[in-house]
């Protein structure tokens, strides 16, 4: 994206020091002008900003700086969503580049799916301005039921109770019992596809969950037209596809974390919603 405004260079300065910091572990004024260039009176003003906020501490039994606990803070945000988008996206535009529908991966909000990133703006066969924000059926989308299938049981009985209390069409005992048999299948096949009653009925709708490490973080999902894909074809041109894609994105998340590829796992994910999710 173009910028608005050209980059404050005080900010960008500051934040170079940090990462240095953060980078040495201990470090001191001399090597950090030796690395970045900068003037030492320049690099004592960024240090000193740095130590007023809390995030770089002077130490001199250590013979220099250090950064503090306070640095957790910038991450905090980053293993969730915002680091499964950054993983994901070039591997979603690929695959919608060859497959052309548009991809969309959702997290868990409450009682529904929340929507958080869609390739449908590359996609030639989509006619939608966004769905970002949508909020599919829990129960019934392709996403809440791949999820569902491979959360842990606290969390999972968590959404169905959360469900049950917001759902305005009710959700009887035995319909959480077919429910569950459900769920068992979408772990036994491996993806789910969104319910046929979905509207726009003329939509067919697969997802994966994405799960590092074992436990799911999102819910990734290929929307097309049924008509488009002859069921016998499905798998070869859009589940294996997406399935492939999601191993891609849990190996580069498992690096990220943990220096090493997650070991390959038997994939169990399968059930159907709106147009992408």
């Amino acid at each position: 994206m173009r910028a608005s405004y050209p980059p404050v260079e005080a900010v960008r300065r500051a934040l170079e020091i940090l990462r240095i910091v953060n980078r040495r572990r201990i470090t001191t004024v001399g090597a950090l002008h030796l690395e970045t260039g900068l003037p030492k009176p320049t690099i004592v003003r960024m240090l000193d900003t740095l130590v007023e906020e809390g995030y770089v501490a002077r130490d001199n039994l250590c013979g220099g700086y250090r950064v503090t606990r306070r640095v957790r803070e910038l991450d905090a945000g980053y293993e969730g969503i915002a680091q499964i988008i950054e993983v994901a996206r070039p591997f979603a535009i690929d695959l919608t580049h060859r497959i052309k529908w548009p991809i969309g991966i959702g997290t868990l909000d409450g009682d529904a799916i929340a929507l958080q990133f869609w390739t449908g703006a590359i996609s030639p066969w989509v006619h939608a301005s966004t769905l970002i924000g949508n909020r599919p059926n829990l129960v019934s989308s392709a996403m809440g039921r791949a999820y569902l299938a491979f959360c842990g049981e606290e969390e999972r009985a968590a959404a169905i109770a959360a469900y049950r209390a917001n759902s305005t069409a009710g959700f009887t005992a035995e319909q959480e019992e077919e429910f569950q048999l459900l769920l068992a299948g979408v772990r036994k096949q491996g993806h789910a596809l969104r319910s046929p009653q979905t509207e726009p009925r003329r939509n067919t709708t697969v997802a994966v969950p994405i799960r590092p490490g074992g436990k799911v973080m999102a819910s990734v999902t290929v929307s097309f037209f049924t008509s488009a894909i002859p069921r016998n074809q499905m798998s070869e041109r859009v589940i294996e596809p997406l399935k492939d894609m999601v191993r891609s994105i849990e190996t580069v998340i498992s690096f990220m974390r943990n220096g090493t590829p997650q070991s390959p796992v038997a994939d169990a994910r399968a059930g159907d919603q709106d147009f992408g999710l």
